[in-house]
């Protein structure tokens, strides 16, 4: 017989494991435990945002309008367009010389015919205020006459438009539409010379002054000019063309 205080007899308690002798934990935490307050989620940066990368490379532009660079140098926005906006505009923009040809092509043409057919608008009254008819020789010695004008007025006009970009200090800009330009307000000009007038003074007016007149009116539209310095250029044009008579003059004289 075993004795009865033999722990082989005794029945296995309830907090063993058919296991083994180990005792099962208690599921029922020792002590509360509280949640933690939601924190806010942090948003990533996004790296394949292209544009916030070249935004980091190039710079952040600060309040005042400069752009710091990333080694920590702030620029101005006076000192990026410096160089830009130092020159004033030019004065004879670039473009197409074709239109401007083709205006002074159809003034000079109609100046022709009206010569070849012995316009009467294009001689002067006598003190009668009686037009005279323009004899075959006269006719010929007009249209020479103002061949020979139109070109030396498109070289004075140009003249006058140098004059006004050094004084100004602005670029002339293109020579091309320049010359096309000069040579188109020239050739609009010289059809005040078709204006009928039964007054010789009022004739020899519109000659003498009408001229310069309509060309420095059209100065201002064809070039942007301030009517300032569209006065300015017809007025060193007119210089320009008095030298250039005086220097034909001359080189007449000599050969002859």
């Amino acid at each position: 017989m075993t004795a009865p205080d033999d722990p082989k007899n005794q029945p296995a308690s309830s907090d063993e494991d058919e296991s083994g002798p180990y005792r099962i934990a208690d599921e029922t935490p020792a002590r509360a435990r509280t949640p933690s307050p939601l924190r806010p989620a942090v948003p990533t940066p996004d790296l394949s945002d292209s544009e916030d990368l070249d935004a980091n490379d190039e710079g952040v532009s600060s309040p005042d309008g400069g752009v710091s660079s990333p080694d920590g140098a702030v620029s101005g926005p006076d000192e990026e367009d410096e160089g830009t906006d130092s020159l004033p505009p030019p004065i004879s923009r670039p473009g197409s010389t074709q239109p401007w040809l083709v205006i002074a092509g159809v003034c000079a043409a109609l100046l022709f015919l009206s010569w070849l057919a012995g316009a009467p608008q294009l001689s002067l009254p006598d003190a009668k205020g009686n037009i005279p008819e323009l004899g075959f020789g006269e006719r010929l010695n007009g249209l020479a006459r103002t061949a020979v004008f139109l070109p030396l007025a498109m070289m004075a006009a140009v003249f006058g438009v140098g004059a006004l970009a050094f004084v100004r200090q602005r670029p002339i800009g293109a020579i091309g539409p320049l010359f096309a330009k000069c040579l188109a307000i020239v050739c609009l000009a010289t059809l005040v010379w078709l204006v009928p007038s039964d007054i010789r003074i009022l004739k020899q007016a519109l000659h003498a002054v009408g001229l310069p007149a309509i060309a420095t009116a059209l100065a201002v539209p064809v070039f942007r000019l301030h009517p300032r310095d569209a006065v300015f250029a017809t007025a060193a044009s007119l210089v320009g063309m008095i030298v250039l008579v005086l220097g034909a003059s001359v080189i007449v004289w000599a050969t002859t």
